[in-house]
């Protein structure tokens, strides 16, 4: 029990937010900072009311920086070990489990080999997540700071 709080799932939850929230903002950030603020004026303009300005203009501009921001926190997620370790308890999250695997050795190439699959899954999210970063920017016309790969 941390500051009142029994380690479960919830607390799990809680310490990925708290890592991966730093990378969903930088990303979204950087997604809202290339939108035209023009393009909400002219639909103000035209008669749009904000809720329908959101969902037709903004949302469809910011859509990549979301997926790209949803994808590396993902990532990110899926390889965090010692978050998982310390605050779960008694829950088994799927990073445990691989490390509680390793004290058998008739386990260890077949959880070698889900470690292997762990990391190609984890570079084609970011592939694909930069893949996003760098179409939200072309939409937008903005211009490329730099990325992740």
């Amino acid at each position: 029990m941390a500051v009142g709080v029994p380690l479960s799932l919830f607390t799990i939850i809680l310490g990925h937010v708290l890592l991966c929230t730093p990378f969903a903002m930088a990303i979204l950030t950087s997604a809202f900072q290339s939108l035209d603020r023009s393009l909400e004026e002219a639909a103000y303009d035209l008669g749009e009311t904000p809720a329908s300005t959101f969902r037709l203009i903004i949302l469809p501009l910011v859509m990549p920086g979301i997926i790209s921001s949803l994808l590396i926190c993902f990532t990110i997620s899926l390889d965090e070990f010692i978050i998982s370790y310390f605050l779960g308890g008694n829950q088994t999250v799927l990073s445990v489990y691989i490390f509680g695997q390793f004290r058998f050795p008739a386990k260890v190439p077949a959880v070698m080999a889900l470690g292997f699959i762990l990391v190609c899954v984890s570079i084609c999210l970011l592939t694909i997540a930069e893949y996003f970063r760098r179409r939200g920017i072309a939409k937008t016309g903005g211009k490329d700071t730099g990325g992740f790969l």
